[in-house]
Order: C-alpha cells, then sequence, then structure tokens
C-alpha cells in the first residue's frame, strides 16, 4: 500500500470516527465526501484514469461538482459555529450590557463546534429551554428577538462562556440526553430549595405524571392554565420557574414529602 492510499484511508477513518462519535449531517456529509472521493479516485486509477475520463466525458464534471458542494457544505459546517461567535451580533440583537475587557476567551474553537453541533444536531427547541434552566440563564437575556435557532444556541453557549459554566454546559447537555433513571435520583428526603434545580426537574419528570402534577399545582394554589402550556417536559419547568420566582420550593417539597408519607 502506497502512503498516499494510507493517507487516504486515514482521512476516511478520521471521518468515520467523528461521525460515530458526534453523529450530525455536517459530520454525515463530510464522511460520504471524502469517502466518495477516495473510491472515485481508486476506481479510475484502478481502470485506467485517462481512458475512464474520456469515457465519462460531461458525468465527470458532474460527479465532481457534487463532491466539491459536499466538501464545501462539510468545511462550512464546521467552521460556521467559530465565524458566527466571532462576528458581533447585528444592532438588534445586541444587549445594552458591555462586554468585559477581561473576558475569558473560550476553549478550543473544536470543542466549541463539537458542542454547537451536539445541541444543534440532537436537542430539540424544549431541550434547549431546559438547558437554559439546568443553568439557571434567564430566558430573556439569551432569547433573540427573531427566535432563531442558530442564535440561541451561540447565546446560550456565550452566555455559559461568561459565566464560567463551559464545563456546567456540556454536562448539562449530556444530562439532557441520557436522563438519570429514577432509581440514581435523590431520594426525596435528601432534596431541599437548595438542591440544584436540575435535580428537582429530573425527580418530578421521573415520578409524575401530567394529571398529578396538575393535583401538586392545585394543592399549592397555583393556577394550572396559567402555566405555559404544552407537554409535560413544559409543564415542569414552568411550574418549577414560577415557584422559584416566588421563593415557594420549599412549599413543593413539603408537600411532595407529604405524599409520600415522608415526615
Amino acid at each position: 500500500m502506497s502512503w498516499i492510499m494510507a493517507i487516504k484511508l486515514l482521512v476516511v477513518v478520521v471521518a468515520l470516527v467523528m461521525f460515530l462519535r458526534r453523529p450530525s449531517l455536517v459530520w454525515g456529509v463530510g464522511l460520504l465526501s471524502v469517502t466518495t472521493a477516495v473510491l472515485f479516485d481508486s476506481f479510475l486509477g484502478a481502470f485506467g484514469r485517462e481512458e475512464m475520463l474520456a469515457e465519462l466525458g460531461f458525468f465527470f464534471y458532474i460527479i465532481s461538482g457534487a463532491l466539491f458542494a459536499g466538501a464545501t457544505v462539510w468545511v462550512w459546517g464546521l467552521l460556521r459555529p467559530v465565524v458566527e461567535t466571532a462576528v458581533p451580533a447585528a444592532p438588534s440583537q445586541q444587549t445594552d450590557e458591555p462586554i468585559p475587557e477581561n473576558k475569558s476567551t473560550r476553549g478550543p474553537a473544536f470543542d466549541q463546534q463539537m458542542l454547537y453541533d451536539e445541541i444543534r444536531g440532537r436537542l430539540g427547541r424544549e431541550d434547549i429551554l431546559d438547558l437554559i434552566f439546568d443553568l439557571g440563564l434567564n430566558e430573556n437575556d439569551v432569547m433573540p428577538l427573531d427566535q432563531d435557532a442558530n442564535q440561541l444556541v451561540l447565546n446560550v453557549m456565550d452566555r455559559a462562556d461568561e459565566n464560567g459554566q463551559s464545563g456546567a454546559l456540556a454536562l448539562a447537555v449530556e444530562r439532557i440526553l441520557t436522563p438519570p433513571p429514577p432509581e440514581n435520583l435523590p431520594r426525596l428526603e435528601k432534596i431541599d430549595s437548595d438542591s440544584p434545580a436540575t435535580i428537582l426537574r429530573h425527580y418530578l419528570l421521573a415520578h409524575y405524571d401530567l394529571a398529578q402534577l396538575q393535583k401538586i399545582a392545585a394543592a399549592l394554589n397555583i393556577d394550572w392554565e396559567r402555566l405555559t402550556t404544552g407537554s409535560k417536559q413544559t409543564k415542569v419547568r414552568s411550574l418549577l420557574l414560577y415557584l422559584y420566582r416566588r421563593n415557594q420550593v420549599d412549599d413543593l417539597i413539603a408537600h411532595l414529602r407529604q405524599i409520600a408519607g415522608i415526615e
């Protein structure tokens, strides 16, 4: 095997490994592009490059154009998060908050791009709102005026970076993708108002259905209809936000313990 062929196979293997580690459209296009390019080049070499090019004629340019387009999409997908975070926001999206002169720098651009792909490729809008809740961020601080999903993710990443929560952001993403099973959550008697909000969110999601959550809200004198409408995921987040804003989390925990027969 020549060293050129070894390099080609190495590129394919790297693209395959990255796609398996972080499945996304960007890495899928990259894997398809490099694999097709290597196979096409090997095909031409095996059957006579000049003869095959003459035989293919116009179709050679179509194949080459498709490969070039795929490579362009791949490279742009990898560089886009880095480019967008480097370009200042449009005036309509800028806030009045001054940028600190000694703002901490981001981690490696590659890591940031991987995290961006993970969030955009595998989290839905409700998941991203849960992510904002788990990090203790204010939705109004990160929600773009035009509701653009890409900008929302970038805003969350920027705010987490400013707060020194880059590591917490990556961990929160993984917990949303793979929620802890009920048996791995802290026991109710170990949960209090000082526990991380994400623990309470996971606990409610794991142990109560919508009907039970509505009864809990009624017991706490909360109008269920005033909470954000939507799925169980939305209702749990809305209920907890309501309680945290009014310093009534202790009331919720006390009621849950009462239901469970815990003194």
